[in-house]
């Protein structure tokens, strides 16, 4: 049951919208997660790295005017620019440090608290150097974190590509399976399709049309003559003396008899608007569009020789000791309004004809009401 349900089209089409689906809300996760992780690589950057460097470049430049006021004046007032230090230098002291980091920042921050309880130009100068060696190292610091973004942002971008090239690989193979036996399905139905309607309009045995097809095509003979201005004509074909050579030779011999004159039949009319069926039993009939009197006399002529070329073999045949056929056949003129049944009647009264003037022969006649 699982397995019918997976051959339907229907469920095969779901299963390609679900995968494309499957395929884009995958890619789209993946792709927001890297660009989460890319997020906090570049919070780190800028906060663990760039903003330390931003408070200790600040507490450098007061720490420089401290000096620079002291160097001009011994007691001058520095209250402004003691209180930017410290603010400074609290934000840059609570921030995540790594443990080697912390025990230098640790000794550092001591020295800034005890700068101002010194107040002497010395210390200021040896702290300024304490911060700007921190400075140095905060940089380093940045530049080693970039470097380690960079290669992660080409690892990220390596990973993106490969995981997005994959499942759009596998979705591709997903969808090319699914449209393949979508199509195969589709091929296997239009074949099958195909086949039943050759077989609908088709004698089993003879493999020309058959009697169903037959009625479809003689009943619109007429219409077709009128509305292209053709001649068209209508053969009956009967093997003479069928009944006896079933007596003799057995079905399966009659059977094969009846599929040869249906092959010479079938090959001698073989034009485009020829068409060749099987009546019935060992009656044969072929409708000729676009055809004249002439023509048709020789064809007759010509495919009733044919059938004696085949030399099938017939001992209780009253004319000739080899299968022959007897042929009526009439001629519709366009415009002449001659009824379908009409025209059947007289090609069956000209078959008759040749049977009673000793068969093996053609009877021919313009259609009329």
């Amino acid at each position: 049951m699982i397995y019918n349900l997976f051959k339907s089209t229907t469920v095969k089409l779901f299963l390609l919208l679900c995968t494309v689906l499957i395929t884009l809300i995958f890619s789209s996760l993946i792709f927001n997660s890297q660009i989460d992780r890319l997020k906090k690589q570049v919070d780190t950057i800028y906060f663990a790295n760039l903003i330390p460097i931003v408070k200790l470049q600040i507490i450098l430049d007061n720490y420089q005017k401290i000096i620079s006021c002291k160097n001009n004046n011994s007691n001058c007032i520095f209250e402004e620019e003691k209180k930017n230090i410290l603010q400074e230098w609290n934000y840059y002291n609570q921030a995540f440090k790594y443990k080697d980091e912390r025990i230098v920042v640790n000794v550092i921050n001591e020295e800034v608290n005890n700068s101002f309880s010194e107040n002497k130009i010395e210390y200021y100068k040896y702290v300024l150097s304490r911060i700007d060696f921190l400075i140095q190292y905060e940089t380093q610091v940045a530049f080693k974190e970039r470097k380690k973004f960079l290669e992660d942002y080409h690892e990220m971008k390596s990973y993106l590509f490969y995981s997005i090239v994959t499942i759009l690989l596998i979705s591709f193979i997903v969808i090319v399976y699914i449209i393949f036996q979508i199509i195969k399905k589709d091929k296997q139905l239009t074949i099958l399709n195909k086949k039943y309607k050759i077989e609908a309009i088709t004698d089993s045995m003879t493999k020309l049309y058959n009697r169903k097809y037959f009625d479809t095509i003689f009943d619109n003979m007429p219409f077709i003559a009128n509305e292209n201005n053709w001649e068209c004509a209508f053969i009956m074909f009967d093997i003479d003396y069928f009944k006896q050579y079933n007596d003799t030779y057995g079905h399966d011999m009659g059977d094969s008899t009846l599929k040869e004159v249906a092959q010479s039949l079938k090959e001698y009319f073989n034009k485009k608007y020829d068409f060749v069926f099987r009546l019935g039993g060992e009656e044969f009939g072929v409708i000729l569009f676009d055809i004249d009197s002439v023509i048709l006399e020789n064809d007759l002529k010509e495919v009733n020789n044919r059938i004696l070329e085949l030399q099938i073999e017939h001992k209780n045949s009253r004319i000739l000791d080899i299968v022959s056929i007897s042929i009526g056949a009439v001629i519709y003129e366009p415009n002449s309004y001659v009824s379908a049944n009409r025209l059947y009647k007289q090609a069956d009264e000209c078959l008759y004809r040749s049977k009673e003037n000793g068969r093996n022969q053609y009877h021919i006649q313009k259609g009329r009401e």
